[in-house]
C-alpha cells in the first residue's frame, strides 16, 4: 500500500508539472499571436536558451522573432514528451494561420517548471558584435566634403567596392548602414531571418548583413567586412542612395555643417578652435555643452518654461519632440495640425505637428521651428537618461554649426 501510495503521489505530481508546462506552451502560442513576450518572461529560467542564444541575448532574439512573425497559432498538438536529466522536454506542433503552416517546437523545462530552452522555428542568428566596422583615418587634419541636399537631408559620395556612390549623412545612426535594394545580401532561404534597429517610428525589421570588399569616404577607409543593410528605397526620391553614413564613420572628427555653402568639414579636434576663430572673424559665437547618450550628442534647450534634452541628428529632416509634451507645449506652438512622418523603417505614421514659437539653445534663439511630435519611447530604451526630442535640419541649417564630439560642445557661428 505504501508503494502504491507513493506511485500515486508521484504520478499526480508529474501530471501537475506537465499541466503547468503545457500552460506555458499555450502562453508562448498566445505571445506569437500578440507579438509580445511580456506574459512569458516571468516563466523563463535564468539561463534561458533560444535558438542557440543564451540569457539576455536569447530574450532579445525571441522578442524580435515574436514581434516580427505576424502569425497566429490556430492549433497546438503534443507530439511527444520525455523526462531527461535536464528536465521535462515537450515537442509540440504549432499550426500557424498563415504562411508558416505546421511547425514543430521543442520546449525544455527545468525542475522548477521554468522554460529552460525553446526552439520555436528554424532561425539562424548572425551578429556583427558591438564594435561595428573599423575605419582608418587619413593624415589630413581637415577634410572638406561637398554635400548636396536631398529634401532636408544631406548626401555625400563615397567609394563602395571601388565605385562612387551616394550616401545620406546621418549622425543619428550608430553605424555605416547599407541599402539592401542597392547592395543585395546573399540570402539563406533555409532560415527565417529577423533583425532590428531603432528608427523614428519603431524598430526597423528586415535588416540583414551584407559583405563588401572596401569602403572609402574621402580618405576614411574600411577594408572588406560585414555591414548592416535594410531597404531604404523610400528615402531615395529620385536619387540612388546606397546607405547611411552613421556615427562610427566620423566619430574621431568634429563636424562643421555649412548647408549654405554645400559643405561638410571634418576637423581633427586639435584644429577645431583655430578653425572657429578664423570663421568667426572676431564676432561672438554661441557654445553650449554636449553630453553623449550612446552615440547621440545631446544638448539642453528651452521652450517656454520647459528645459528639454535634445539629440543632435543631421538625419532628421525636421525637429522632433516626444508626443508626451504636446499638451504641456500647446501654448508655445502655432500652426498645430496633423501630418505624416516617415522614418528609416519606411513606416508612415500620422503624427501631430506645429511650429515652436521660440526654441532657445544657449543664447541662440530659433523662431517658428517646424516640429513633429511622436512617441520616442522605443528610441530611449537603449539610452541611459533618454531624450525629449531631436534637433535636425531646421536648427543645423540656420547657420554654420560645429559639433565637437571630443570637447563636448555645440558651436553656433555668426
Amino acid at each position: 500500500m505504501a508503494v502504491a501510495l507513493l506511485w500515486s503521489v508521484c504520478t499526480a505530481s508529474q501530471a501537475q508539472d506537465r499541466a503547468a508546462c503545457e500552460r506555458i506552451v499555450r502562453l508562448v502560442a498566445e505571445a506569437v499571436g500578440a507579438g509580445s513576450i511580456g506574459e512569458i518572461e516571468p516563466f523563463l529560467a535564468p539561463g534561458f536558451i533560444f535558438s542557440g542564444q543564451e540569457g539576455d541575448r536569447a530574450r532579445a532574439v525571441m522578442k524580435l522573432l515574436v514581434a516580427q512573425l505576424g502569425e497566429r497559432v490556430e492549433r497546438i498538438e503534443t507530439v511527444r514528451q520525455e523526462r531527461t536529466e535536464e528536465g521535462l522536454e515537450l515537442v509540440c506542433a504549432f499550426t500557424y494561420a498563415g504562411r508558416l503552416g505546421r511547425k514543430e517546437a521543442t520546449f525544455l523545462f527545468d525542475g522548477e517548471g521554468r522554460l529552460k530552452r525553446l526552439e520555436l522555428l528554424p532561425i539562424r542568428v548572425r551578429t556583427l558584435g558591438d564594435k561595428g566596422g573599423t575605419f582608418a583615418r587619413p593624415a589630413a587634419r581637415q577634410l572638406d566634403i561637398p554635400v548636396r541636399r536631398l529634401g532636408n537631408l544631406l548626401t555625400a559620395t563615397a567609394l563602395l567596392d571601388g565605385r562612387e556612390r551616394t550616401f545620406i549623412l546621418d549622425n543619428g545612426a550608430p553605424r555605416l548602414m547599407l541599402n539592401s535594394r542597392r547592395c543585395v545580401p546573399v540570402r539563406d532561404t533555409a532560415a527565417l531571418r529577423i533583425s532590428s534597429s531603432k528608427g523614428v517610428n519603431a524598430s526597423i525589421a528586415g535588416m540583414d548583413i551584407v559583405t563588401i570588399s572596401g569602403f572609402d569616404f574621402h580618405g576614411i577607409r574600411a577594408g572588406g567586412g560585414e555591414f548592416l543593410c535594410f531597404d531604404m528605397s523610400h528615402l531615395e526620391d529620385g536619387t540612388e542612395v546606397f546607405g547611411l553614413l552613421g556615427y562610427e564613420v566620423y566619430k574621431d572628427y568634429d563636424l562643421l555643417f555649412d548647408y549654405g555653402a554645400g559643405m561638410l568639414t571634418l576637423l581633427d579636434p586639435a584644429v577645431t578652435d583655430s578653425c572657429v576663430r578664423r570663421l568667426a572673424c572676431g564676432r561672438p559665437v554661441t557654445e553650449v555643452p554636449v553630453r553623449m547618450e550612446g552615440h547621440v550628442a545631446c544638448v539642453e534647450a528651452r521652450i517656454g518654461t520647459h528645459t528639454l534634452r535634445l539629440g543632435i541628428d543631421c538625419g532628421a529632416g525636421t525637429d522632433l519632440l516626444d508626443d508626451g509634451l504636446w499638451d504641456s507645449l500647446r501654448s508655445d506652438l502655432v500652426r498645430r495640425r496633423e501630418t505624416t512622418l516617415t522614418g528609416a523603417d519606411a513606416e508612415v505614421r500620422r503624427v501631430r505637428s506645429g511650429r515652436v514659437k521660440r526654441l532657445t539653445i544657449g543664447d541662440r534663439e530659433f523662431r517658428r521651428v517646424p516640429t513633429v511630435f511622436n512617441d520616442m519611447s522605443h528610441l530611449n530604451l537603449s539610452l541611459g537618461h533618454g531624450l525629449d526630442g531631436l534637433i535636425g535640419f531646421p536648427v543645423l541649417s540656420a547657420q554654420r554649426t560645429v559639433l565637437s564630439y571630443r570637447s563636448g560642445r555645440l558651436i553656433f557661428l555668426p
